[in-house]
């Protein structure tokens, strides 16, 4: 994988879409599978839009759970800034669905272009109407 974040539908459902996280510093890498919500994408697209606003900026969102019991797995997406508004970054942790798979997370954190979120965002709202495809946020040097 390209360093970066990719969210992938992989399993749609008419009862939830079922996508995979994956995410690639360029060091380190996780992958996870999530049941989503029909409309998540797009609430997790609105939170994110526009970020950032002011170097101190911080969005979060989580997709899926780490309570046992719950199938899937989860994804925790810190957007802030590093050095100013000029420098946004995504901390990323991410556990595999321990129903399926033995333990393991991830977390790790990589810079990216402004530029290439709105795309992200526009990219989530195209596959969640869809229902296929991915969308992606690069990783910047």
């Amino acid at each position: 994988m390209t360093p970066g974040l990719r969210i992938s539908i992989v399993d749609p459902d008419e009862d939830y879409l079922g996508i995979e996280v994956a995410a690639d510093s360029g060091r380190f890498a996780g992958t996870t599978r999530i049941y989503a919500g029909l409309d998540e994408l797009s609430i997790f697209a609105s939170q994110i839009a526009g970020f950032p606003t002011t170097a101190e900026d911080q969005r979060n969102y989580e997709f899926g759970s780490t309570e046992s019991g719950v199938a899937g797995g989860f994804a925790l997406l810190r957007f802030h800034c590093l050095a100013g508004a000029g420098h946004p970054a995504l901390e990323v942790i991410i556990e595999d669905d321990q129903q399926r798979h033995e333990i393991a997370s991830a977390r790790f954190a990589f810079q990216f272009a402004a530029a290439d979120l709105d795309r992200f965002v526009t990219r989530l709202h195209h596959i969640e109407r869809n229902r296929s495809g991915e969308a992606t946020l690069p990783a910047t040097a």
